[in-house]
């Protein structure tokens, strides 16, 4: 049935109303995380970047990788220009939102913190439609709303720590995932000078624990070649969540304060099974030897990052629909980032800021749990991005932009297409040199 009704909202673009995304009526809403703005110019590559400057918490093993005394506070913003195609009728939807917010350190030499909030998923979508039922004309409308958030602590640690070649870490991120989606329905006579009917609302709540596991391997062969692998799991849990389902009427549908309640039921003590996801990834830098451009001495870095994830969204489980079923999917991420200068960012004679600036271009594929008409639903783009230090007071502060052009849909044109423009723009702060945190200081 879930699938008829994806084919039956489709069909009805032709009348959407400030919509965002019609994917997200099913189950939690969709999954966030692939605006952020640094890996949102690598392809989504987002396990597989580890280093002083990157505050990681897609892979938890990552944070012990930060520079020592010097913990990242990082902060993002996500916004996307989507136009929806449905035969000869489009509708053009912007979105932004903030990303997240978090922090990472590392301390004791081998170990890593990392604490903050980041979205979990998100339900946004706005349709009507209109039919005539004995002679009067009526309207209906239906709405997604609500997200869920999570709140996070991470520690990782460091395996091989009297290595100086190599880098085996382990990570966890513990967090509680907390929110509401709803599903509304409305109906009205569009004779009236106001919406005069019904309102059906269904509204999931969640507060629950949530975790998931990182590792990575790094070895430098020599000081021109360096590999890493990494993984990721996010195993199928169990999560707390109860629902509420209501029908009322109202002489103005598009005010609640005005409803009266025909039929209320909430169902509490309830659980949801999420879906296990499994991420493997793979990068490899080549250090190009030290090239001399004009007066300065620069040392490049070509990084090139590969990542694969699967999603067996066939033990998802919503006990509140035991009917939805939705299909196992898979992600390919490619991305390349260019350093021009990646030595040191305080040298006065290895360049000027954007030759220590980090460029990233990459692409990425993968498949939604939602089929129409027998075709599993793909979103396919490439996408484009810089990191910019910021070098005041020797920090490993920056800023970071991400950009990405891609379509989502079947390969049936005559289906729903959307079509997007992301633009993402985050900053990383850290403190300086001299405000170090954990570090010893003599006192005369």
């Amino acid at each position: 049935m879930r699938k008829t009704l994806l084919v039956v909202l489709f069909a009805l673009l032709g009348t959407l109303s400030n919509a965002q995304n019609p994917y997200s009526y099913f189950g939690i809403g969709e999954l966030s995380g692939r605006d952020h703005p640094i890996f949102s110019g690598l392809g989504n590559t987002e396990i597989t970047l580890v280093d002083s400057m990157t505050l990681n918490f897609f892979n938890p093993a990552s944070y012990n990788s930060l520079g020592a005394g010097q913990p990242i506070f990082s902060l993002g913003f996500s916004s996307r220009l989507s136009t929806y195609e449905l035969g000869n009728t489009s509708e053009f939807n912007p979105s932004s939102n903030i990303h997240h917010f978090a922090m990472g350190l590392s301390f004791a030499k081998n170990f890593g913190l990392g604490f903050g909030l980041k979205p979990f998923s998100e339900r946004n979508y706005d349709f009507t439609s209109g039919t005539i039922v004995d002679g009067d004309s009526i309207t209906y409308r239906y709405t997604g709303t609500g997200s869920m958030n999570e709140a996070f602590v991470a520690l990782s640690a460091e395996l091989l720590p009297f290595w100086d070649s190599t880098q085996l870490s382990v990570g966890a991120n513990l967090g509680w995932v907390f929110g509401s989606v709803a599903n509304n329905r409305y109906s009205w006579l569009a004779s009236q000078s106001s919406p005069t009917g019904g309102a059906a609302i269904e509204t999931m709540t969640i507060g629950s624990l949530h975790y998931d596991f990182g590792m990575y391997f790094k070895h430098k062969f020599n000081p021109n070649h360096e590999v890493g692998l990494y993984a990721t799991i996010d195993p199928s849990q169990t999560m707390a969540a109860s629902q509420s389902d209501g029908i009322f009427f109202s002489v103005n549908v598009e005010n609640p304060n005005l409803y009266d309640t025909t039929f209320f039921a909430e169902q509490t003590g309830g659980s949801f099974t999420t879906s296990p996801e499994f991420t493997y990834g793979l990068s490899y830098t080549y250090f190009v030897r030290d090239n001399k451009v004009r007066q300065y001495k620069l040392h490049p870095a070509i990084g090139f990052h590969a990542s694969y994830s699967s999603t067996d969204w066939s033990q998802y489980r919503n006990p509140y629909d035991p009917t939805e079923s939705l299909l196992s999917t898979t992600k390919l991420s490619f991305g390349l980032q260019f350093i021009p200068e990646s030595g040191d960012l305080y040298a006065k004679n290895n360049g000027n800021m954007f030759a220590k600036a980090r460029y990233r271009v990459g692409y990425y594929t993968f498949t939604l749990p939602y089929a129409v008409n027998g075709e599993q639903v793909s979103d396919f783009g490439t996408t484009f991005g810089i990191g910019l230090p910021v070098s005041i007071g020797k920090s490993l502060s920056s800023i970071n932009i991400g950009a990405s052009v891609g379509r989502r849909g079947t390969s049936d044109a005559s289906q729903l297409q959307e079509r997007y423009y992301g633009f993402n723009f985050g900053i990383s702060v850290a403190p300086t040199s001299a405000e170090r945190w954990f570090q010893k200081r003599r006192v005369y």
